[in-house]
């Protein structure tokens, strides 16, 4: 099994770059690729601590340009990992070195139970980098982590987006999402169409293959090239 890391951007509603989404792709010659979360889930603690370093280390080559673009990045912290970047000294040190990278907690990865979902927050939030929850509405949890904790951002699980957002009642969900945290990007938004719905109902940024195509993490800063003048 072999993988590389690519940047997915995302764009606010006037198609402006805010940052970008450092994820994994696997590819094997022999098997079907399993979605990231499922295999990273496998590892043992060592192999997860050395993922989550090497995604650091590429970040951080990148600094200059992140930095000078006031742009975010921002890195999921897939099951243990969110335990990693609270009590790994190395780690710790490193992410706090670069406050434009954003951690997202996935619903998926939360617990049950409310007082330790709270402990994590809460424990993550005393550095300098933001905190995002994501994959609202995958029905992991429920709302507790969204209403309990306290989020810099919330991503919309992509499923939950594309059920929802043709819905008459797609505004209102996102208005009583922005009364917990005011930020709210979706994934998943492939036609135009969609891009006026979710800019309506009043979502911040958005994400999607079609429309806004992913590359190689090494060659971020592509994203930003000038326009030629002809």
């Amino acid at each position: 099994m072999h993988y590389h890391f690519i940047a997915e951007p995302m764009r606010d509603t006037t198609d402006k770059l805010l940052g970008v989404e450092i994820n994994a792709r696997f590819t094997s010659d022999t098997v079907h690729p399993l979605h990231p979360d499922f295999i990273i889930s496998a590892w043992d603690s060592e192999q997860k601590r050395n993922f989550l370093l090497e995604q650091i280390r590429l970040i951080a080559e990148k600094r200059d340009w992140f930095e000078r673009n006031s742009l975010i990045c921002t890195l999921n912290l897939i099951d243990e990992m969110a335990l990693l970047a609270i009590g790994d000294p190395a780690i710790k040190s490193a992410l706090h070195a670069l406050p434009f990278i954003a951690l997202e907690l996935s619903e998926r990865f939360l617990s049950n139970t409310v007082c330790l979902n709270n402990l994590l927050v809460n424990s993550l939030r005393d550095g300098p980098n933001a905190l995002w929850l994501g994959d609202l509405g995958s029905g992991s949890v429920g709302a507790s982590p969204l209403v309990c904790g306290h989020f810099d951002v919330v991503k919309l699980d992509r499923g939950f987006f594309l059920e929802q957002v043709e819905k008459p009642m797609f505004p209102v969900l996102i208005k009583n999402i922005r009364e917990y945290c005011d930020r709210v990007v979706v994934k998943g938004v492939e036609t135009v169409r969609l891009i006026d719905e979710a800019s309506t109902a009043g979502v911040w940024a958005m994400q999607g293959g079609a429309l806004y195509p992913s590359v190689a993490f090494t060659e971020v800063d592509t994203l930003l090239l000038p326009t030629l003048c002809h």
